[in-house]
């Protein structure tokens, strides 16, 4: 649920699809977007292994090199994943709001959210 709604979003926004997410290409504008995934991954405390199950990459090694290199378009990736989150949160607290559930439920979803 939570990779999906990021995931969706930050290839809405560099208009990509799954498959080139996580496909092998390096072109600049795909890595961008790879880079925009782990930080709002990271910012929502998921672990490099995740990250990298979620995005195809081999091992967690190569997600810490993404989320730590400094690229030309490093503050506009990082506000991209910013937003990720921003709009996962407010997906995430609109069905609470919407839909009657169980406290169980309830208590999944805001450790899912934090």
């Amino acid at each position: 649920m939570i990779e999906e709604c990021i995931v969706n979003y930050v290839c809405t926004h560099f208009e990509l699809t799954r498959k080139q997410l996580r496909g092998k290409s390096r072109k600049s504008h795909i890595v961008d977007a790879r880079q925009s995934c782990a930080l709002a991954f990271r910012e929502i405390g998921k672990t490099y292994k995740f990250i990298a199950n979620v995005i195809n990459r081999k091992d967690h090694t190569t997600i810490m090199h993404l989320v730590k290199r400094r690229s030309y378009n490093w503050h506009e990736n990082e506000r991209i994943a910013h937003e990720a989150v921003k709009a996962y949160k407010h997906m995430a607290l609109s069905k609470v709001t919407h839909k009657k559930i169980n406290m169980g439920e309830f208590l999944e979803m805001v450790q899912q959210i934090n």
